[in-house]
């Protein structure tokens, strides 16, 4: 097998891998964050801010999109602040998770349609908006 072929090979093995697990990697606003990552139930993103401007970047990227808060929490672990919030918009739960990780907050949202579905793209304009917000 010539070099080429291996890497092209090695290449379609590692997406292969990458879609078994759910995982898609979509592109984001690299100033504030990377990438935002789209999994089973929802989207996560690392973003280069602390939780507290996050969080109310999230606060402001609900109203924005018409999301009613519902509930907020926070917790203190150690060092890790942990943070969500939660809101409706028609039919659907919004989650958002926050943690403290590294220099910046790790972000989760969630949206659920049902107990069994999730709507990701609405997930997901959530999140490029909190980036968006956050910088």
């Amino acid at each position: 097998m010539s070099s080429i072929a291996r890497r092209d090979w090695i290449a379609a093995a590692i997406i292969a891998t990458v879609a078994a697990n759910g995982c898609i990697l979509a592109a984001a606003g690299a100033g504030a964050g990377g990438a935002i990552y789209v999994g089973d139930r929802g989207v996560e993103s690392q973003v280069a801010a602390p939780v507290d401007r996050v969080y109310e970047a999230s606060r402001q990227a609900f109203k924005e999109l018409g999301v009613a808060e519902t509930k907020t929490s926070t917790e203190q672990d150690g060092a890790v602040e942990k943070r969500v919030l939660a809101g409706t918009v028609d039919d659907r739960k919004v989650t958002a998770s926050f943690k403290t990780q590294g220099s910046g907050t790790h972000v989760e949202v969630v949206v659920e349609k049902t107990p069994v579905t999730w709507d990701k793209k609405f997930a997901k304009q959530v999140m490029e908006r909190v980036v968006a917000l956050a910088k």
